[in-house]
C-alpha cells in the first residue's frame, strides 16, 4: 500500500489548493450541522413553557440563528462542489497519465508475459480508486474526526457522564471497523485478482475473434469466460458475506448505544435533572453521528476494496527492471550504419545460465551499407537478434555497437528512431491510414503521397471513400494482409532510417505486387544497412551475405551461390523449399 499512498499523495500535493478548500468547506459544514441542535434545544425548552413575549422573542432569535447556520451549510457545500471536481476528476486524470507513463517504461518482455486486457483493467482501477479513497478521507475520516470532537465537547458541557459513554462507544466501533476491514482485505484482493483474469480472458478472446469464429471456437471460449466469471462470483460471495456480517455487528453496537443513552436520559428525568430540550439536543446529535459512523463503517470497507483494486497496478509501479537510459546516454547519430555483435551471451532467464543460453560468445560484424539475410529454423535466434538491436532485450554478456558506439550509450529514443522495422505481421493503430504511416510525425502531403507511391499502396488508398483519413479498425482489421504490409513499408520509406530490418516484408503480397515492392525495397536500402529475416529463400538471392543460424550459432555464411556450392545446411534448406515457402 506504500506505493498507492505515495502516488496518491503526489496527486494531492499537485491539487493541494482544492484539497485544502474541500477540507475547509467540510469543516464548516459539519461544525455548523452539529451546532444546529443547540438551537433546537433552546426552541424545544421554549415551546415547553407557557406563552410570553420574552419566550416568543427567544424562539425567533433561535430561529434566526438556525437560518444563519443553514445558510452557512449551503454555502459550504457549494464551495465543496467547486473544489471536488478538480480534486477527484483532476486526480484521476493525472493518475491515468501516470499509469501509462509507468507502463511504457516496462521492458518488451513484460508485455509478452501479461494480458493487455488485465493491464488495462489494473491501470483503470488504480486511477479510479483515487476517488473513493480521497472521498473516504474527506467525507468519512476527516468529517468524523471533527464530528466526534465537536459532539464530545457539546456532550461534555451538557452531561459529562454521557460524553464518556459516547467516547467509549466511538472507540469500540472505529476499532472494530479498522481491525475487521484489515482482516477482510485478503478477500477483496482475491476478488480484484480474479476480476483482472476475467479481463485478460475477455481481451484474449475478443482480440483473436477471427480465430475464434473461423475455428468455430465460440463455445469453448464461452466456457473459458464462464469459468473465469464464475470464479469471480464465488470470491465475491465470500467477500460480500463478510461485509454483511460486519453490518450486523455494527448494527448491534449502534442500536445498543442508542438504547443505553435513552435509558440514561430516562433515569435523569426521574430525578428531575433533565430538560426536554436536552433530549432534543442529544437525539439530534446522535442521529447525525449514528448515520455518519454507520457510513464510516460501510465506507471503511469500501476504502479497503479500493485499496485492493489499486494494489495490482501498484506492483507494476514497484518494478525496477525498466527501460531507462543510462546516465551517460546521449542521442548519438548513426551516420554509417555499421553493426557489431561482440561475444554476446544471452538467455531468456533472468540470470545467464550456460545450460539455458540462446547465444554464447556470439559475434557478427555487419559493414555499413551491407545487406545481409538471417535464415534458420524457428528458435535459431533470428527474431531475438532484432530484439537485441532495438534493445527490447539486453545481452547478459558482451555488447552491440553501432558505428563503434555501444548501444547502451544511445538514448533509447535516438536508437530506435534510427532503425526501421517492417514486420511479417504488422500491427496498425485503430486510427486513420495517415496516422498509421506518419506515426505522429508532422509530414507534408507530398511526403506522405511519395511514401505511399514507393510502397505501392497509393492506388488502394485512393480507392477508399475517405482516402488517407480512412479508419483501419482495431489492429488494421479492415485492411487485407497485403494492404497492412504495404502501410508498414510506407512507414519505413517515410522514416528514412540508416538501418532497416525486414522480417519477410513481402510475404503477404501477391506475386506481381511482391516484385514491385521488392524493387522499391532495394531502392530504399540502396545506401542503408539492411537485415532481412528470411523465411522464403527466393527473396534473398541478391543479399550481400546470408547468415545461417542454428541454435544461436552461425553455422554458415556467404552469398547464395557460395552457400549452394558448399552443399551444407543452406543447400538442404533450399532443396526442401516448396512454392517459395520455407517450412520451419
Amino acid at each position: 500500500m506504500d506505493i498507492i499512498f505515495k502516488e496518491y499523495f503526489k496527486v494531492i500535493w499537485q491539487k493541494k489548493f482544492y484539497f485544502c478548500m474541500a477540507m475547509f468547506a467540510l469543516a464548516c459544514s459539519i461544525s455548523l450541522d452539529l451546532t444546529a441542535p443547540i438551537y433546537y434545544k433552546a426552541i424545544a425548552n421554549g415551546l415547553a413553557k407557557p406563552f410570553s413575549e420574552e419566550t416568543l422573542n427567544l424562539l425567533f432569535d433561535n430561529l434566526k440563528g438556525l437560518a444563519f447556520i443553514y445558510s452557512g451549510i449551503w454555502i459550504s457545500w457549494r464551495l465543496l462542489e467547486i473544489a471536488i471536481v478538480p480534486l477527484d476528476g483532476g486526480g484521476i486524470n493525472l493518475l491515468e497519465k501516470r499509469c501509462f507513463e509507468v507502463l511504457k517504461k516496462q521492458k518488451h518482455i513484460f508485455f509478452e508475459n501479461r494480458f493487455s486486457g488485465s493491464l488495462i483493467k489494473q491501470a483503470n482501477r488504480f486511477s479510479r480508486s483515487f476517488e473513493p479513497i480521497v472521498d473516504w478521507f474527506l467525507f468519512q475520516f476527516f468529517m468524523n474526526i471533527i464530528a466526534v470532537g465537536i459532539s464530545f465537547t457539546i456532550f461534555y458541557q451538557q452531561q459529562p457522564e454521557f460524553a464518556l459513554y459516547f467516547l467509549c462507544w466511538v472507540f469500540v466501533i472505529i476499532t472494530w471497523n479498522i481491525a475487521y476491514s484489515l482482516w477482510k482485505m485478503r478477500f477483496d484482493q482475491a476478488v480484484a485478482e480474479a476480476d483482472s483474469k476475467v479481463g485478460g480472458v475477455f481481451s484474449d478472446a475478443i482480440s483473436n475473434i477471427f480465430i475464434v469464429k473461423s475455428f468455430a471456437m465460440e463455445q469453448r471460449e464461452q466456457l473459458r469466460i464462464n469459468r473465469a466469471s464464475d470464479e469471480v462470483y464465488r470470491k465475491k460471495k465470500i467477500a460480500w458475506f463478510f461485509t454483511f456480517l460486519s453490518f450486523a455487528v455494527q448494527g448491534i453496537m449502534t442500536f445498543g448505544m442508542e438504547l443505553l443513552l435513552v435509558y440514561m436520559m430516562i433515569n435523569k428525568w426521574q430525578t428531575g435533572d433533565f430538560e426536554i430540550g436536552m433530549f432534543v439536543l442529544f437525539q439530534s446529535i446522535m442521529i447525525i453521528l449514528i448515520q455518519r459512523l454507520w457510513e464510516f463503517g460501510r465506507n471503511f470497507r469500501n476504502l479497503f476494496t479500493a485499496l485492493a483494486d489499486a494494489s495490482e497496478m501498484a506492483e507494476v509501479f514497484r518494478q525496477i527492471d525498466l527501460e531507462v537510459d543510462s546516465s551517460s546516454a546521449l542521442p548519438h547519430k548513426i551516420k554509417q550504419g555499421a553493426i557489431e555483435f561482440t561475444n554476446l551471451g544471452f538467455s531468456y532467464y533472468e540470470q545467464y545460465q550456460q545450460q539455458a543460453k540462446l547465444f554464447d560468445n556470439f559475434s557478427l560484424y555487419i559493414k555499413a551499407g551491407e545487406k545481409i539475410a538471417l535464415v534458420g529454423q524457428s528458435g535459431s535466434g533470428k527474431s531475438t537478434l532484432t530484439k537485441l538491436l532495438f534493445r527490447f532485450l539486453d545481452p547478459q554478456i558482451g555488447s552491440i555497437h553501432f558505428d563503434g558506439i555501444n548501444a547502451k550509450d544511445f538514448t533509447l529514443q535516438a536508437l530506435r528512431h534510427q532503425i526501421s522495422m517492417v514486420p511479417q505481421q504488422p500491427d496498425l493503430f485503430h486510427r486513420s491510414i495517415r496516422d498509421n504511416i506518419a506515426l505522429g510525425n508532422v509530414v507534408s502531403e507530398a511526403q506522405l503521397i511519395t511514401a505511399a507511391q514507393q510502397a505501392n499502396c497509393l492506388e488502394f488508398i485512393n480507392s477508399l471513400p475517405d482516402k488517407f483519413e480512412t479508419l483501419v479498425g482495431e489492429r488494421g482489421v479492415k485492411l487485407s494482409g497485403g494492404e497492412r504490409q504495404r502501410i508498414a513499408i510506407a512507414r519505413a520509406f517515410l522514416e528514412d532510417a540508416p538501418i532497416v530490418i525486414l522480417d519477410e516484408a513481402t510475404s503477404a503480397l501477391d506475386s506481381l505486387t511482391e516484385k514491385q515492392i521488392q524493387a522499391a525495397i532495394f531502392d530504399l536500402i540502396k545506401t542503408k544497412t539492411a537485415i532481412v529475416i528470411a523465411h522464403r529463400l527466393s527473396t534473398i538471392l541478391k543479399m550481400d551475405r546470408i547468415i545461417v543460424l542454428e541454435n544461436g550459432r552461425i553455422i554458415e555464411q556467404g552469398t547464395h551461390q557460395q552457400l549452394l556450392a558448399n552443399k551444407n545446411k543452406y543447400y538442404a534448406m533450399w532443396q526442401h523449399q516448396s512454392n517459395d515457402f520455407l517450412a520451419e
